[in-house]
């Protein structure tokens, strides 16, 4: 179990850690010099039934409360102490503010030096120190009264927290440790014979030797080479335990880690510049807080600089507690759950605290009611929770930004969105999940937007799906509308006619003479497969001039039975179809998922320039993107439709379904 002292300077924090563990945590020499704890200290003991404890010993003095912040942030126990012959004091009352505004979980009060005055001094400074516990949160916190020197009271509280180190570690146990690693670096240093070293408390998840790692927010590649824990080399180590990681990487000048920076999994390297935060303001504040107001911001071992902005109302009295947003002077890793402290920009005061509900805020709309719901949705611990929450406010919701904030997978989302009866759409690298309500909404808006299509052009069959999804554009992500198209398809709501959309009322005649001319154009685009004859080849066949066989193309066109896809040659929709599937085949084939024009033309053998026409139309329509000099292909195997004349045939993929 991992602890951290804090308290005044000068109550004897260090002298506890001391007489509890042999270990003097004051490690550098200005601070033997001085006399007090300027940086981190640390120290272990393996008590006498076999508790191993860590000790965290934080800085009491004012000017260095950023490292006693850097100490505290990611332990969820610490030992308050008061000295008896000094009682609470101004520092003991910021960190005791501090705890209770990061949500510390549990705190253990310690008055020291009792063989310095009478018992009854003891029992009067005990009786102060539990007033203030319990105004901050915490009834009932133990208090052990102890003297350091002649070591009174010492076993009384290390028997305790051995107990406590007990409970925690069948905690640990009942929850392997999930989620990528994350460790906030708190020193960095090299050893000779063995190299660069760093230290910290794991966050999440665990790591072992040989793993490789990035350096946050950098974004510098590691190697791990060595473990270190409780003062002994290890193979493996997990949330909640103090390590010293031993890394290999290659560093830019001034690049090499620090204070601040995170060791964390390459998946998890996301530096953000904005923060959304659940914040409540100190009791102790001078002033409300205020939008615009420069904060120092306190988080993990960082400390940056920013500006703060409340959403919802003009400010957040001292004691209060609301949502802010804090746009910052640099990028930094946080991801949901983080604790924060904001200090003035002169960093004298602390000026609130509390955990980061959403990493990735949007820039815009910040302010908005919708989005103040989408956070406290947000603030719901369990990730499948949260998803329930924020989809009953926004109805679809984007899985990879939320699984990447929560520190978990999109499958384990997916799982628990399908669970909850909630559909999945889009592709592997934006899925999204979507409710049955938001996709039917959605699809009434198609209905209404497509009825507008038809009314504006009477004699058309209907548009290409891609054309009605653009109607729709900004109102919800592109995979949920198209999500929402393919609901009302599958309801009867919209018929698929070819290689466009209807409402089923809409049926659209060709003139009989157009039905006539059709039968004899059609098996001249049959018989011409992936490569149908121009249009004034088409003239020529059917004895008609160019332009009026243009304009007769056109018609079939809008009538779903043709495709546009080069400027004088049009493909029947199952050619078309069948042209998207050559594409994902060859794609497939190839190991990066993408193939270039000549692998297409190879496939198709319709020539180099028409291959460049044909590519292009898929590229529009959705079916594929480019990608330098290569192409992938976008969306999922192509579902079948229903030609006007009653045929079944394969379909390019919804486009916009993949992006």
């Amino acid at each position: 179990m991992i602890l951290a002292t804090a308290g005044h300077i000068d109550h004897g924090k260090t002298a506890l850690v001391r007489a509890l563990t042999g270990v003097d945590a004051d490690r550098l020499p200005e601070e033997k010099r001085r006399g007090l704890t300027i940086d981190l200290g640390f120290a272990y003991t393996t008590l006498a039934d076999g508790t191993e404890l860590g000790f965290v010993d934080v800085p009491g003095h004012e000017r260095f409360l950023p490292n006693m912040l850097a100490g505290v942030l990611s332990i969820d126990r610490v030992l308050l102490i008061v000295a008896a012959d000094d009682g609470p004091r101004p520092q003991t009352l910021e960190h005791l503010d501090i705890l209770e505004l990061i949500g510390i979980a549990e705190v253990t009060g310690v008055v020291t030096k009792i063989d310095r005055v009478e018992p009854v001094r003891t029992a009067s400074v005990t009786a102060e120190l539990a007033a203030l516990l319990a105004a901050a949160g915490y009834p009932g916190a133990p208090i052990y009264p102890v003297s350091s020197r002649t070591g009174d009271g010492v076993p009384a509280l290390a028997a305790h927290l051995a107990e406590r180190s007990a409970a925690a570690a069948q905690g640990r146990a009942s929850r392997p440790a999930e989620g990528g690693f994350r460790l906030p670096i708190d020193r960095a240093f090299t050893l000779p014979g063995i190299g660069l070293v760093t230290t910290g408390t794991v966050a999440s998840g665990s790591v072992a030797p040989g793993d490789r790692l990035l350096l946050s927010p950098r974004g510098t590649e590691l190697r791990v080479r060595g473990l270190h824990a409780q003062n002994r080399a290890v193979e493996r180590a997990a949330a909640g335990e103090r390590c010293a990681v031993n890394i290999a990487g290659s560093f830019p000048p001034g690049g090499e880690p620090r204070r601040g920076d995170w060791l964390v999994a390459s998946e998890l390297h996301a530096p953000t510049p904005r923060l959304g935060v659940a914040l409540t303001v100190s009791r102790a504040a001078s002033a409300p807080l205020r939008s615009g107001l420069p904060v120092h911001l306190h988080l993990g071992t960082e400390d940056s600089v920013g500006r703060i902005a409340i959403l919802g109302r003009g400010s957040l009295a001292p004691g209060e507690a609301g949502f802010v947003q804090l746009d910052l002077d640099r990028p930094v890793g946080a991801l949901w759950g983080d604790r924060v402290v904001l200090r003035d920009h002169g960093a004298l005061r602390t000026l609130g605290g509390g955990r980061v509900v959403d990493p990735f805020p949007p820039r815009r709309g910040r302010a908005r009611p919708e989005r103040l719901a989408a956070l406290a949705a947000l603030r719901e611990a369990d990730p499948a929770d949260a998803l329930a929450a924020l989809l009953s406010v926004e109805g679809a919701a984007a899985l990879a930004p939320l699984a990447l904030a929560r520190n978990t997978t999109v499958e384990k989302l997916a799982a628990s969105a399908a669970a909850q009866g909630v559909a999945v759409c889009g592709d592997a690298r934006r899925p999204y999940a979507a409710t049955a309500e938001r996709l039917d909404a959605l699809g009434t808006q198609l209905v209404e937007t497509l009825a507008e299509m038809h009314r504006a052009e009477p004699d058309a069959l209907g548009p290409p799906p891609a054309a009605l999804l653009r109607r729709l554009r900004g109102r919800a992500p592109e995979a949920v509308i198209a999500a929402a198209l393919a609901a009302a398809v599958a309801a009867g709501r919209i018929v698929r006619d070819g290689a466009v959309v209807r409402l089923p009322a809409h049926q659209p005649c060709l003139t009989r003479e157009d039905e006539r001319l059709w039968r004899q154009v059609e098996p001249l685009l049959t018989a011409g497969e992936l490569r149908p004859p121009r249009v004034r080849e088409l003239a020529e066949a059917l004895a008609l001039d160019p332009e009026a066989t243009a304009r007769l193309m056109k018609r079939f066109e809008r009538f779903g039975r043709v495709a546009p896809v080069a400027p004088n040659r049009y493909f029947l929709p199952e050619t078309v179809a069948r042209l998207g599937e050559i594409a994902r085949n060859v794609a497939a084939a190839d190991a990066d998922g993408c193939f270039s024009a000549a692998s297409f033309n190879a496939a198709t053998g319709v020539g180099r320039n028409l291959t460049i026409e044909i590519l292009e139309y898929l590229d529009r329509t959705g079916v594929t993107r480019r990608v330098g000099d290569a192409r992938v292909v976008l969306g999922a195997a192509p579902p079948t439709a229903i030609l006007s004349d009653g045929r079944q045939l394969k379909t390019a993929a919804v486009p916009g379904a993949g992006e």
